[in-house]
């Protein structure tokens, strides 16, 4: 295998690697694709105040749990004395059972969580995209089993499909309320808005139409006692469907299925339930990342969100210098721009940060300048390498508190943020100009100069621009793609844009 589809084989593994985290992070987890998308989380809160007997007791409640189409976070539970237990088993959803012994006096429990919303273009589970078989349901009594029956045949007549079906059957069961097949099925045993919902179930799984009754919260605005509503899924002719008894919700979340209480209870008495719900205002980014945190995914690792403020502020900086050094490597390998120093540009790039470009440009060339007369002076001297430069160095931060004390007079904070500007890049710079200089001409040395300018305000650009940040931020595995870019352009070995330019009366002499 030679060289050539060596790098090639190479840089694919990387791209692959590295598009491949990106693509889970933005499909799997929700990350967004541009800076500063926010999004409103909800705060839920289950609170239960109650008294107790002295006699064993035990508590009961659906909790929110994760699936497809929902995200939980932040999960607290505030459990006193009682012992807790999680069952995610039940099918309708998931519990949070309480006990304890032999309690007494008045307790408290509480669990706490936060909550993304669902619309109704959130999708229903794959489980509910399996066609049924039709089939009666179970009855009391041969007569309802009979009145259901001859019901739902004619409901099925009237239809065209399965979506006109269910239209059908929400109609008689919601709106025209006084069919007397309807009266006659509805559970005694149920609150009539749930009863409707399951009556409503049962006649469409038994049409072949997978249905459900689901319970839950609407998500509209900051309550201290939110009412639980009841609404319907189901699945009709290749669509996800949602009914609402009443007003449809803009937001909601769905906290368990089927047609159990919310709470089933022993040895307690004077129970007050709480239900609250608060809007959080959150970056997107972020919920992102605290859902990858909390259901332990290895996509965490990839960012900076558990780390320190502080080192990430750092980071936000750190992660676009590859950025900018690939802006070198385009301009130098494919334009053909002359620099002082291989990664100086970039250097004066990072440093220009402090500045802000045009102030950065003054003050880099009019410091340069008079670096360069101090530097030529000096080699009249001739001193040695080492104590030349500190020399320069000791100039250039004389120069910086000149120019700081300047602007503080005048009010300007430009001389405040030069005191930040690199004294090494810039001694370096001097060095290296200077030598050029001598060695080669004036012209190479200025020519060298301005395409460092050149080549370190694209790099300032490039590296400031907060969707460059965002994208390098939240998703470093993209380093891996621009690894891959560089080992590719390594293996350029075609003309330069300049070259291109320089040799054209050649290519007409041709």
């Amino acid at each position: 295998m030679n060289s050539f589809t060596h790098t090639r084989l190479l840089a694919l593994l990387l791209t692959i690697i590295g598009l491949s985290i990106f693509a889970t992070k933005v499909v799997r987890y929700d990350y967004p694709l541009s800076p500063g998308a926010r999004t409103t989380t909800w705060d839920f809160e289950i609170y239960l105040d109650f008294d107790t007997n002295n006699q064993p007791v035990r508590l009961e409640t659906f909790i929110p749990s994760n699936s497809e189409s929902r995200r939980v976070s932040q999960e607290q539970f505030y459990n006193g004395a009682f012992g807790l237990r999680l069952d995610n088993k039940s099918a309708e959803g998931r519990t949070a059972i309480w006990t304890y012994r032999y309690p007494n006096d008045r307790k408290v429990l509480r669990y706490r969580a936060r909550l993304v919303g669902e619309t109704e273009s959130t999708p229903l589970p794959e489980g509910m995209h399996r066609k049924l078989q039709r089939a009666a349901p179970e009855t009391e009594n041969d007569l309802e089993r009979q009145a259901f029956l001859v019901w739902s045949t004619d409901l099925r007549r009237r239809s065209a499909d399965d979506e006109s079906l269910a239209d059908l059957v929400l109609q008689e069961i919601f709106v025209d309320e006084d069919v007397d097949e309807v009266e006659a099925l509805l559970s005694p045993t149920l609150p009539s808005s749930i009863s409707r919902l399951a009556l409503a179930r049962d006649v469409l799984t038994a049409q072949g139409i997978p249905a459900r009754v689901a319970n839950g919260v609407y998500l509209d605005q900051a309550r201290r006692r939110a009412e639980i509503h009841h609404w319907l899924e189901y699945y009709a002719d290749g669509a996800d469907h949602r009914y609402f008894p009443g007003l449809d919700p803009e937001e909601f979340f769905t906290i368990w299925h089927g047609t159990d209480d919310f709470i089933r209870a022993e040895g307690i008495s004077d129970l007050d339930l709480q239900v609250s719900i608060e809007p959080v205002n959150a970056a997107v980014a972020d919920v992102a990342q605290r859902v990858a945190r909390d259901e332990g995914s290895a996509m965490q690792w990839f960012g900076f969100s558990r780390l320190p403020i502080t080192t990430q502020l750092v980071y936000q900086v750190i992660v676009t210098i590859p950025v900018g050094i690939l802006m070198l490597v385009f301009l130098r390998q494919f334009i053909g721009l002359q620099t002082l120093g291989t990664f100086m540009p970039v250097l004066i790039g990072i440093a220009f940060r402090e500045t802000a470009l045009l102030n950065g440009i003054i003050l880099f060339t009019a410091l340069i300048a008079l670096g360069l007369a101090v530097r030529f002076y000096l080699e009249r001297l001739k001193l040695l390498l080492v104590p030349r430069l500190a020399t320069v160095v000791v100039f250039i931060v004389i120069c910086m508190a000149v120019v700081a004390q300047l602007m503080s007079n005048t009010g300007q904070r430009i001389g405040l943020s030069i005191s930040l500007f690199p004294m090494v890049i810039l001694t370096m710079t001097i060095e290296r100009m200077s030598i050029v200089w001598e060695e080669y001409s004036a012209t190479d040395a200025i020519k060298q100069g301005v395409g460092s300018l050149l080549v370190a305000s694209a790099a300032y650009l490039v590296m400031t621009n907060p969707t460059v940040e965002y994208f390098m931020f939240n998703f470093p595995e993209l380093l891996l793609v621009i690894m891959a870019i560089c080992l590719l352009t390594g293996k350029y070995t075609g003309l330069r844009l300049s070259e291109l330019i320089r040799f054209r009366e050649l290519d007409t002499r041709t």
